[in-house]
């Protein structure tokens, strides 16, 4: 036991910047029970740089969470960063103004990563200060909504992810996408890809751009090539195909600049619940026909579906 505590002091004993870099890697959670272990570390998990609120740790006591939510963020000094703050709220109960609130309090403290989860029902909508962060490198969002859009301005954001995120206006979807003029990495879930007929491409060009997953409903290949040709130097492609509820243009039958990226850049391309339509197929091969640095084709089929 001696010896035990021995131990313990040696590590109390290491400089601030030390002990957080090691909270750093912990759940938050852990982070939080570390108070109890010597005076030592008493307020120390105040100033971890990274928050993780998760009401799964608080299953039918909402308000116990908001409280806990409220602590947290409120007791951290505001020369503390937060380098990562997560939010994942399953209950759809929580008020706007609450979850305004912790957001906020993380983007005064220079937050460089932002993940936000949502209940599928919530009513939740996007704090428009997230959209003017300038310390922002990653920000992910699941089943949130995207109802007023002023300035959107994240130049050091890096990956972007919206997951069923929903946008009163289809305008709103490309204002994002504009404002991050050096994001690499891309991922869109259960969207239609049809608000590209509008998106001029030709005069915006993604030049940092080297990943892009898209699962969506209405695959619309043609479209697909649309946005790749604003992508000069993409390396990465994913395609996940949902529904396929609109009829999708025959690439035979339409004259389309072979995008830069194929000729130079794409490394692997993969293509998952692919169903083997006519159209998917002609995809497949106008990749593959159009690229010279491709190393990985990964076609990925339903197990109830074939080829024709």
């Amino acid at each position: 036991m001696a010896l035990a505590i021995s131990r313990g002091d040696k590590i109390s004993a290491l400089p601030d910047s030390i002990l957080l870099h090691i909270l750093s890697f912990l759940h938050f959670k852990t982070v939080v029970a570390t108070s109890i272990l010597f005076r030592r570390w008493r307020n120390l998990w105040h100033s971890a740089p990274t928050v993780d609120l998760d009401d799964a740790l608080f299953l039918g006591k909402e308000e116990l969470f908001i409280r806990f939510a409220y602590a947290v963020m409120l007791s951290r000094d505001l020369t503390q960063p937060i380098l990562k703050f997560r939010l994942k709220a399953q209950h759809s109960s929580y008020a706007q103004c609450d979850v305004n609130s912790w957001v906020n309090s993380a983007i005064e403290r220079k937050v460089e990563t932002i993940e936000l989860s949502f209940s599928i029902n919530s009513a939740i909508k996007l704090s428009i200060g997230i959209l003017t962060c300038a310390t922002l490198v990653v920000l992910k969002l699941e089943n949130i909504n995207v109802d007023r859009i002023l300035t959107v301005h994240l130049p050091a954001l890096k990956t972007l992810c919206m997951n069923w995120v929903s946008f009163a206006k289809s305008e709103y979807r490309e204002k994002i996408l504009s404002g991050c003029p050096n994001i690499h990495h891309l991922q869109i879930t259960g969207s239609s890809l049809l608000w590209l007929r509008s998106y001029p491409l030709h005069t915006r060009t993604f030049r940092r751009l080297i990943h892009v997953d898209l699962s969506h409903y209405n695959c619309n290949w043609l479209l697909i090539l649309r946005l790749l040709n604003s992508c000069p130097l993409l390396q990465n492609l994913v395609v996940t195909k949902v529904i396929s509820g609109t009829k999708e243009f025959d690439l035979q039958h339409n004259r389309y600049p072979v995008p830069r990226c194929l000729s130079s850049h794409l490394r692997s391309c993969t293509l998952k619940n692919f169903d083997g339509t006519e159209v998917g197929i002609q995809f497949a091969t106008y990749i593959m026909q159009n690229t010279s640095v491709i190393k990985t084709m990964t076609i990925c089929c339903p197990i109830t579906s074939y080829l024709k």
